[in-house]
């Protein structure tokens, strides 16, 4: 397998939101509601911060990214904020979501970050199982939210 992780670029954001939209497939409630806004979506993360966007690509196609800020700020202070991670449901269980991860972890440690947080919907228990599997701990909720958080000291990816 020829897994290849590089910059996302601004032109394959439409290709990206239709890869987003059939990973959400099954858990709608915590994704957008339409292509559109997905497009939307993945342009003002893109736009916040492009150099925290990466494709995973196979084959010559991407099959999954992650869109990540290692310059957000929560109450604690500056963190690495993994805002979305996507793997076509087709390539699942391949180490495509770990290797996307780690990248995303190598910004957050080039940057100084000592944590890495994301928000989960409390239904996608794969999701939270997973991420426990990385070393992500749940640190509180809001509604039908839970944030986790994550060492970036820690190699556990």
């Amino acid at each position: 397998m020829e897994l290849w992780i590089r910059e996302a670029r601004e032109g394959e954001l439409e290709g990206l939101a239709r890869l987003y939209m059939r990973a959400y497939q099954g858990l709608e409630r915590y994704g957008e509601p339409s292509e559109e806004e997905a497009i939307a979506y993945l342009r003002w993360l893109y736009a916040n911060c492009r150099e925290g966007f990466f494709v995973a690509e196979l084959f010559g196609r991407p099959v999954g990214f992650v869109a990540c800020d290692p310059n957000w700020r929560d109450r604690r202070g500056k963190v690495l904020e993994i805002h979305e991670i996507v793997v076509a449901p087709e390539f699942r269980g391949r180490g495509i979501a770990r290797a996307l991860m780690e990248r995303a972890f190598q910004l957050g440690r080039a940057r100084g970050r000592k944590v890495a947080k994301l928000w989960v919907g409390e239904g996608n228990v794969q999701a939270r199982a997973w991420y426990r599997r990385l070393g992500f701990r749940e640190e509180g909720r809001w509604g039908e939210w839970i944030r986790m958080c994550r060492p970036l000291s820690e190699a556990k990816s």
